[in-house]
């Protein structure tokens, strides 16, 4: 019976040694695991994009446009502090250009956002423009053009930055043509699309940390 026990307990210690081992190797393999992800943390990557939708402009209020298809989606990385935005038409007039940018909500602004140049705050003041009956001051900048192919559908991605840090009201729009507030372009000003919307002032909050 003696020799029976000491058997088991060699058996029993020997298993629990093998246990610690394991345990110290699976503890070694995870131990570079927080290095990894320190060097991948969420801070360096851009959030999870938001998807909003397009609705009627303030100037142009029977542009086609699929509505339930069409979109913007938008991200900031706040590590680089850049703004990341792509607008889709779809179910758009066809073969057909819309500048798109943003109009930020304020009373006096910066002569730039990014890389971009801001229009219609001389002097840093915003100008006060009246839409849909709201009267709300305004600098407007702008990004690039979606051009539409024959069905209508066209999209265009930039990327804004670095921005200075802060909280942005602003509208996404899209204008009917191409050209308005640059050098050698045209003046067809008019806002065919906004978001969020529907009405001129109804603003997203973008903060830049």
């Amino acid at each position: 019976m003696n020799c029976i026990d000491v058997r088991t307990s060699k058996k029993t210690g020997m298993a629990a040694l093998a246990l610690t081992l394991l345990a110290v190797l699976i503890f070694s393999a995870g131990a570079a695991l927080p290095l990894q992800a320190q060097t991948e943390s969420p801070g360096n990557q851009p959030l999870t994009a938001i998807t909003q939708k397009w609705t009627a402009g303030w100037d142009n209020f029977s542009e086609p446009l699929n509505y339930t298809t069409s979109k913007i989606s938008w991200s900031v990385n706040t590590t680089t502090r850049k703004l990341s935005v792509t607008y889709l038409l779809k179910g758009a007039n066809r073969s057909k250009l819309y500048q798109v940018g943003v109009h930020i909500f304020c009373t006096t602004f910066p002569a730039t956002f990014g890389q971009f140049p801001t229009a219609g705050n001389p002097g840093g003041v915003c100008t006060d423009i009246t839409k849909q009956g709201v009267t709300k001051g305004v600098t407007a900048v702008e990004f690039g053009v979606v051009t539409t192919d024959i069905h209508g559908n066209g999209s265009f991605t930039v990327s804004v930055g670095p921005i200075t840090a802060g909280t942005y009201d602003l509208e996404f729009t899209a204008r009917d043509g191409a050209g308005c507030n640059l050098t050698g372009g045209g003046s067809d000003c008019n806002v065919d699309f906004q978001s969020p919307g529907p009405t001129f002032g109804d603003a997203t909050a973008i903060t830049i940390p």
